[in-house]
């Protein structure tokens, strides 16, 4: 019922880009060039807008808007407490999502019909972005290990490879039975994201070992995210450790006498990426529709 009560061309439309491309081009700054600190100061801020902005040009799809919002920030904030996207990254997708719940229309395409959120529209360009970017990171990484015979076959290191084998083929059978054919551009993502997949499944422990900085007790830092996998089990037992570290974790670890702790300090950035895919989204509109030309 709400979906259908919609107005086509959201109220505010042009105050709710600014918003969104101002706030996330300056969070996508600070992740990029000072080392992932984003302020919390930037990210608060861009959350208190875009609610003032559903506030300001009320309707049903401000309502709309914090249903996405919040949905958005709870599966975000179980990523964040995982360890595997940081805080700015819950604020910034949520905020996306409470500015621009919907969008029919973009600068350079036809106008869409579609209500689905459009933090969707905005992630799959984002993604593939990222995806690319790691793949220019780690091939030579990977190429130059496998140079150095420093990575042996095994039957574990193999069998997540093969069950992605497994489940393509599976995958790419089903599609074949489908009536209409699918377009090219949608095979070769298929194709693109299989072989990524691929990589980082054979490569995974080398990836993230890579990531990986010994620190003092000393240089531990609230929000830090451990490798629990390279700490001993009964330790991480008995400490109660999490992924993301508390201050009550970083006591605790000083008070252990431990020489030096294994944290993931290196992670790549995210927010860069999702500021290109928010404009290729503004731009072009959604590309599903690219995809699915049918």
């Amino acid at each position: 019922m709400l979906l259908e009560n919609l107005p086509a061309e959201l109220p505010g439309l042009e105050v709710r880009i600014a918003i969104a491309v101002v706030f996330t081009a300056a969070a996508a700054y600070f992740d990029a060039f000072r080392n992932k600190w984003v302020p919390n100061k930037l990210v608060y801020s861009f959350a208190i807008c875009a609610v003032i902005v559903n506030l300001i040009f009320y309707s049903q799809a401000s309502i709309y808007a914090f249903a996405i919002g919040i949905a958005v920030f709870a599966i975000t904030y179980l990523l964040y407490k995982a360890g595997q996207i940081g805080g700015a990254d819950v604020f910034v997708l949520s905020s996306i999502s409470l500015c621009i719940p919907y969008f029919s229309s973009s600068f350079l395409a036809p106008k869409q019909t579609t209500f689905y959120p459009f933090i969707l529209s905005v992630l799959l360009p984002a993604s593939i972005l990222f995806i690319i970017h790691m793949l220019t990171r780690f091939l030579p990484y990977a190429a130059r290990l496998v140079i150095q015979g420093k990575v042996r076959l095994s039957l574990q290191r193999a069998f997540g490879p093969m069950l992605l084998l497994l489940s393509f083929t599976v995958f790419m059978q089903a599609l074949s039975l489908f009536p209409a054919p699918f377009s090219p551009l949608l095979l070769l993502l298929f194709w693109f994201l299989f072989l990524s997949l691929l990589f980082f499944s054979f490569f995974k422990e080398e990836i993230k070992a890579s990531m990986v900085e010994e620190l003092p007790p000393d240089k531990l830092e609230e929000e830090d995210v451990l490798a629990l996998e390279r700490i001993d089990p009964v330790l991480v037992k008995s400490l109660g450790l999490k992924p993301l570290l508390s201050q009550e974790q970083i006591i605790k670890l000083r008070q252990a006498n431990l020489s030096k702790i294994p944290v993931y300090t290196k992670m790549p950035f995210f927010l860069p990426y999702l500021f290109f895919g928010l404009l290729f989204a503004l731009l072009f509109g959604d590309l599903f529709l690219y995809l699915f030309p049918y």
